[in-house]
């Protein structure tokens, strides 16, 4: 009987142990290409490295061979399964921005609403560096800023290019992740920067007011408490009063946005404006003809004298 121990069944010394679950890279691609932030993101990382430890370390994260991984700030911890019995533990740390500058960067971009926008929709896009530069800050941390330490003895090791790859293919599924490796988890910056951006436009800057008529629906009961009277109008219909002509700025939204990046035979932004100008014109045309007809009506009948009925008749 032939078994595993057995001279032609041996495992190569200089072979992994296999990994059973192991995390594995979903990407079958041959050359694997990340977009950004991911892409810069794993070469500034993997700065240094020399091609046969990315080359094994991608391999590595192709069989699944890292047993775990924890993501948190400014660090990534991961336990890769190698030749040896017992599974290499190793960290990736990042200089952390500090609480000051975070807030510094917060303040910027809420002045601005194009990078709440993006962030809210998830477009992590490099325009999103621009207040970490403005500030003298990376997004991207650079070679010198990163720390690896692994207990198989070496510090740029294949153990950690192979949490490298796992990790710039998390980034690019949840871009926000690049905040969290910079110090601050991802969703909680974004928070911070929606309570700003609130803050820095109360009262000033919004492009409409809240119409007094939308304010009052707050106040009013749920629809399963009003089955019984839905249909019926209510006292607020008659002091219902029509609000317009309201003066705000235009195309506020537009103005906030700024440049569109799209690139065509016409500015985008340039665009909008004119239709934007073309349906408000034509509302404003539409109200001044219910204007008229709202004052022809209330406008009292002619008396009319029932003596010229008489005469008629006659």
């Amino acid at each position: 009987m032939i078994t595993s121990r057995d001279e032609g069944f041996r495992r190569r010394d200089d072979t992994p142990r296999k990994v059973r679950n192991g995390l594995r890279l979903r990407s079958k691609d041959e050359e694997i290409v990340f977009n950004w932030p991911a892409g810069p993101w794993l070469e500034m990382v993997l700065s240094g490295f020399d091609d046969t430890t990315r080359s094994e370390g991608l391999d590595f994260a192709r069989k699944g061979q890292t047993v775990l991984m924890n993501i948190e700030p400014a660090r990534i911890t991961a336990t890769v399964q190698d030749v040896s019995a017992r599974p290499h533990d190793l960290r990736i740390e990042f200089d952390p921005i500090s609480r000051d500058d975070w807030d510094r960067v917060v303040k910027s971009m809420a002045r601005e609403a194009r990078y709440t926008a993006k962030l809210v929709s998830g477009d992590v896009s490099p325009e999103i560096a621009e207040p970490f530069a403005a500030a003298g800050l990376t997004l991207i941390p650079d070679p010198s800023q990163i720390q690896f330490t692994c207990n198989c003895g070496q510090s740029k090791c294949r153990h950690a290019v192979t949490a490298a790859y796992l990790m710039a293919e998390r980034m690019e599924a949840d871009p926000l992740l690049i905040l969290t490796l910079r110090g601050l988890f991802g969703p909680r910056f974004l928070e911070r920067l929606q309570e700003a951006r609130l803050l820095a436009t109360s009262g000033l800057s919004r492009a409409h007011p809240i119409p007094g008529t939308a304010a009052m629906v707050r106040d009013l009961p749920s629809v399963e408490e009003s089955l019984e009277t839905f249909w019926s109008p209510g006292p607020g219909l008659e002091a219902f009063k029509r609000e317009r002509r309201i003066e705000h700025a235009p195309q506020a939204l537009l103005r906030r946005l700024g440049n569109a990046p799209l690139e065509g035979r016409f500015p985008l932004v340039g665009l909008l404006a004119s239709i934007y100008d073309s349906v408000a014109n034509a509302a404003r045309a539409r109200l001044a003809e219910l204007d008229d007809v709202a004052m022809a009506a209330s406008q009292p009948l002619p008396d009319v004298d029932p003596s010229d009925d008489e005469d008629e008749t006659d």
